[in-house]
């Protein structure tokens, strides 16, 4: 006969409440032994394994429920399948949760460099990103199919940036409509499954003048925020050969203003 234990013995040996101990018999996980006459319940040493043991499960992630069917399945083989799929799911999680810091890493990078003040202009290649358009300067893109793209890239978030285009045709006519929209970068694209459609387009790396600049809601945006960069291509004989694409790397509202920074690409040969 195995020797009994009390809740209260049990819950102390665990770390847990007595009311877990009782959670996990309602689940089906242990079954202590029962006394009629004085309503009591005790315990052995076969539930105190059998309750790390679900919680080594728990661990895992799996949920109450699918524990309790692990720990009645009398096939270790059966077992190792379902360890084996909950596998595959945490190797999925961490792969994400690693790009997750390396884009935490990405945008921090990125802040660092809007910090200089002012941001001395350096030849870089730019990141490949895909983009999709939400605006048309400050008018929202209101057509029932590019709401549809634009909501599953809003999914994407962490890992999405709003970013804003000056087409290099506008530029060239002095005209200052900009195209406003969200971005990923190529190297996080085959995680999220995102690819080249009639909206959203891809931008390769390219060598591009970067620069950082702020902007505010009380000023529109305008391509003459580049200016200092234009300036520098006409004393170094360089030439716009693409659209400008900027990536904001944070955003602020102190007070009544909004505020962001951009970092810029501009293609150059």
């Amino acid at each position: 006969m195995y020797k009994t234990y009390t809740i209260g013995e049990m819950a102390r040996m665990l770390g847990v409440t007595a009311e877990t101990i009782r959670y996990y018999e309602r689940k089906n996980i242990i079954r202590p032994i029962h006394n009629e006459e004085s309503g009591y319940r005790y315990y052995t040493t076969w539930d105190l394994h059998m309750i790390i043991r679900a919680r080594c499960y728990l661990g895992f992630g799996f949920t109450i429920e699918e524990t309790a069917d692990i720990l009645q399945k009398e096939n270790i083989g059966e077992i190792d399948d379902v360890l084996s799929r909950r596998e595959e799911v945490l190797q999925q999680n961490i792969i994400y949760q690693m790009n997750l810091l390396k884009k935490l890493r990405t945008n921090r990078m990125l802040i660092r460099d809007s910090k200089e003040q002012p941001h001395p202009l350096s030849l870089q290649m730019s990141p490949a990103m895909y983009r999709i358009n939400t605006q048309v300067n400050y008018e929202l893109i209101l057509s029932k199919e590019a709401q549809e793209e634009i909501r599953k890239m809003c999914e994407k978030v962490p890992f999405v940036f709003s970013t804003a285009l000056f087409r290099k045709e506008d530029i060239e006519a002095g005209k200052t409509d900009f195209d406003f929209g969200i971005g990923i970068e190529e190297q996080f694209a085959r995680l999220l499954d995102v690819r080249p459609t009639d909206r959203i387009s891809y931008y390769p790396s390219r060598l591009c003048l970067y620069m950082c600049v702020p902007s505010r809601s009380s000023r529109f945006l305008t391509y003459h925020v580049l200016q200092p960069a234009f300036d520098y291509m006409k004393e170094n004989n360089l030439q716009l050969s693409g659209d400008v694409v900027t990536q904001i790397v944070a955003m602020c509202r102190p007070e009544e203003e909004y505020f962001n920074w951009h970092n810029v690409w501009i293609p150059v040969e």
